[in-house]
């Protein structure tokens, strides 16, 4: 049922109040579970439960890569059942308090206490609190030391843990490295622990035998814990069942990793040296996973992961291969921020065949000699050339990112940002540029981890310099906030101090502090005062011949070749990548199992993509009309949101729809007015235009309810020639079925119903973005009787659509907006206009 309790394990009462609650949030989709391809294990099947915990909201959450990925390995053993739990919004953490009520997993509604293991992806550093904050709602103690034997085991992996210092007195144990392999390791001991029986530290100490895991409390001085590193990209498990959300997510795409690890050596980038070796997945497989992915999830656009797509060595015959398999269905083909040096006129040419997806550019520094400073290996050339490729293609807009406070960065190489900005724009030949500028953090385990970090009055005239040379013009430019540089920075180069700070901030109310309207900035200051810690200190240079609080790690990058990256940094002195030079000796290799490993692509995988392409067919073989059902979870998803489950469900029953014409081609799906966020509904509507052949009716319906996730219902289906009419144009009225209030006695209900029918006018007034309509609601209302506390009402509709059903009932029952929202209404059905019913055959 979502983050509440399953269907069968409460009552009506308590099912009641989570519908209540899920009314009264911003967002009741991201709680509601249920998505397709989301696994519902019987917890009395399995032998162990891990709840996977994303310390962010679900649209962040659901499109990370490594969340996917662990959740389908671990729910591919049969005895085992992962379910997942992400930080409810600031709303619905209220609502949760006020009503008591634990956090719960979407899967099967687990209170996160009643977990084996709670899991946590640390991906970002703000996100300390909001572990503290998803442990105290789930009824589990923050601190390791304070779990009894009944609580779950609490870990987390992630780049973060590569200096798990500061976070350490909340997490029992931290898997460093690739994921694939630990966490089925972890699962197993834990599942052997279960069967024998002993204590948390029995368990603690058979992990902390497994390479890759750091086990705080069982930590002695001196020891190091090594990265784990999957050694083979080909054999690692891959999710081809991917959950496809209700709503529309951060990143809602298909993501396929072709490679993992660059060795570019950018000093400041930190996953360039945690993901070393470069390990590329071979095409045919990459072609084959797609492939799956596309068929099982219905999402319309795939991407292509690494931190340096454009690196990939196949990259122009893969795109070429995916381009001829994916472009007939429509799936569009993406690429992450790349290089300037690797997007050129193929590329950008075999991107745009289906639809012109986004491009980032990343020259990261302004001037060249800055650019060999941090090794980036690019030059203003390169940039020009990619940028002219992209607008010569039909782009007409570009991101660029850069970064301020680099080592041994001057005015003039800020300077140098506005210039390559300035020449973009000229490249561009009318088009616009976004040019995204964050200040630079000089991360654990990298060439720059000695260096200081600025302050924020230093980053604030930085930012300034640039951006008052452009405050007018087709460039828009964007600067990162300064105050979560500043505290990223400091957790990022903490140690076991800032644990302290980390949990009074959260006492005071810090969350989501990488959101820029969520951080509470004072609350961390005053928590570092009350903790008698500088946090400036924390970003000063550090000696290069001292120890710092992440030396135990291991990464397998050797210190002494990091030194020489630092003073080879001060010379500007290259260092050339081992994929096309020679070994640069970082250590990382050992040449058996671990070494660069690098792909192969043939004529003949080019050649089986375009025999197994089928051919484009986008003229309309029929015109048809859906009635369907909106019932149970589903009547929390938005209009968009509905729009994009019938079209991912469409694909994936393999039903070709007609496609508007141009560059970003969309399927010719028209639906009724939608109803208000919460109210069910039997007669919603949706037309839409069959490629090739046409279908009997009752073939689709089949189809598409078995695509479809429970609670939406296709319930009929008629062929009907193609009209200039809209649907809100034939609909004149809309009858609902409303449960009145248990606060509102039978009485009183009819009292109020007579007051209302009464009355000469009602009117009614709503305030959405700034603006106020008002409605008559006599005019609206065509009747409404009342019979066992069930309230019968039908509203006027128009092309225009008709009054708020919600905004209606609570104005006539004298509800406000929350006991409006907590009302139980159900759309039973609608008249269409006498010339459209004939139409259809009615």
């Amino acid at each position: 049922m979502g983050q509440g309790m399953p269907p069968g394990s409460r009552g009506i009462e308590s099912l009641t109040n989570w519908e209540d609650i899920l009314s009264s949030v911003q967002k009741p989709v991201r709680y509601i579970g249920g998505e397709w391809n989301a696994v519902r294990k019987e917890p009395s099947q399995v032998r162990l439960r891990i709840a996977l915990a994303f310390p962010d909201v679900y649209e962040v959450g659901m499109s990370h890569l490594g969340l996917k990925a662990l959740y389908a390995i671990v729910n591919a053993r049969p005895d085992l059942a992962a379910e997942r739990v992400f930080a409810p919004w600031p709303d619905m953490e209220a609502a949760l308090r006020r009503a008591a009520r634990p956090l719960t997993t979407l899967e099967s509604g687990a209170p996160l206490a009643r977990c084996d293991i709670v899991g946590f992806s640390l991906q970002y550093e703000l996100a300390a609190t909001n572990v503290l904050q998803m442990l105290d709602l789930g009824g589990i103690p923050l601190h390791s030391r304070e779990r009894g034997p009944e609580d779950p085991l609490v870990i987390a992996g992630g780049p973060i843990v590569f200096n798990p210092t500061p976070f350490a007195p909340f997490f029992d144990a931290f898997a460093v490295g690739d994921g694939e392999e630990l966490i089925l390791e972890l699962a197993d001991a834990a599942v052997e622990w279960k069967r024998r029986g002993g204590s948390r530290l029995d368990l603690l100490a058979v992990w902390k035998a497994i390479p890759g895991i750091y086990v705080p409390a069982l930590h002695r001085e001196g020891e190091t814990v090594t990265r784990r590193v999957v050694s083979d990209l080909n054999l690692a498990s891959y999710p081809t069942e991917l959950v496809a959300p209700h709503c529309e997510t951060v990143h809602d795409r298909i993501a396929l990793e072709i490679a993992r690890g660059c060795t570019r050596g950018c000093r400041f980038c930190q996953a360039g040296m945690l993901c070393r070796p470069v390990r590329e997945r071979e095409p045919s497989l990459i072609m084959e996973l797609i492939r799956k992915s596309v068929s099982s999830s219905g999402w319309e656009e795939v991407s292509l992961l690494s931190l340096s797509s454009g690196d990939y060595s196949c990259i122009g015959g893969l795109l070429s291969a995916l381009t001829q398999r994916l472009t007939p269905d429509k799936t569009a083909i993406s690429l992450p921020s790349l290089r300037t040096e690797t997007l050129d006129e193929e590329i950008a040419h075999e991107v745009r065949k289906v639809r012109k997806t986004g491009f980032t550019l990343a020259p990261e520094a302004g001037t060249d000699r800055l650019r060999r400073v941090i090794n980036k290996g690019n030059t203003s050339e390169d940039l020009e050339h990619a940028v002219r490729a992209a607008f010569a293609a039909g782009w007409r807009s570009l991101k660029l990112y850069f970064m301020i406070g680099l080592p041994y960065e001057t005015d003039e190489d800020l300077y140098g940002i506005v210039g390559l900005i300035r020449k973009a724009l000229g490249w561009a030949s009318g088009g616009r540029i976004t040019a995204s500028v964050s200040t630079f953090i000089p991360k654990p385990h990298t060439p720059f981890q000695w260096a200081e970090q600025l302050g924020m009055e230093e980053t604030l005239r930085k930012q300034q310099l640039i951006r008052n040379r452009f405050r007018r013009g087709r460039a828009q430019v964007k600067f990162h906030d300064r105050r979560i540089t500043f505290l990223e920075g400091v957790l990022a180069r903490g140690d076991d101090k800032l644990a302290e700070v980390i949990e009074n901030a959260f006492h005071k109310g810090a969350r989501f502090d990488g959101w820029d309207d969520q951080l509470k900035f004072d609350a961390w200051m005053e928590a570092f005062r009350e903790a008698g810690i500088d946090p400036q200190s924390y970003l000063a240079a550090r000696d290069i011949k001292g120890a710092l609080p992440w030396d135990f790690i291991e990464t397998g990058v050797d210190r002494d070749f990091l030194v020489q990256e630092w003073e080879k940094a001060r010379r500007e002195e290259a260092t050339e990548d081992c994929r096309f030079g020679n070994c640069a000796r970082c250590g990382v290799c050992d040449f058996e199992e671990v070494y660069p490993k690098r792909a192969e692509f043939g004529l003949s995988d080019i050649k089986k993509a375009a025999q197994e392409a089928s051919v484009a067919d986008d003229e309309s073989g029929a015109t048809y009309r859906l009635r369907f059902a909106k019932r149970g979870r589903m009547r929390f998803l938005g209009h968009h949101d509905v729009v994009r489950t019938f079209h991912r469900a469409f694909r994936r029953a393999g039903v070709s729809l007609v496609h508007s014409k141009g560059f970003h081609p969309k399927p010719k799906l028209r639906f009724s007015p939608p109803v208000p966020v919460g109210v069910e509904s039997m007669a919603e509507y949706l037309d839409f235009d069959l490629a090739g052949c046409p279908l009997e009716p009752q073939a689709l319906i089949s189809a598409l309810t078995s695509k479809l996730p429970e609670g939406l219902e296709p319930l009929e289906v008629r062929e009907y020639p193609l009209k200039n009419q809209s649907l809100s144009g034939t609909i004149r009225e809309i009858t609902y079925q409303v449960a009145a209030p248990s606060s509102i006695s039978t009485a009183d209900l009819g009292r109020r119903i007579e007051k209302f029918l009464a009355s000469p006018t009602f009117v009614v007034t709503r305030e959405l973005k700034g603006k106020s309509r008002s409605w008559d609601l006599k005019e609206w209302v065509v009747d409404l009787d009342v019979t066992d506390s069930e309230l019968t009402l039908t509203l006027k509709a128009d092309s225009g659509g008709s009054v708020n059903v919600i905004l209606a009932v609570a104005a006539i029952l004298g509800l406000d907006a929350s006991g409006g929202r907590a009302l139980r209404i159900r759309k039973k059905s609608v008249r269409l206009d006498q010339a459209a019913e004939g139409a259809y055959g009615d």
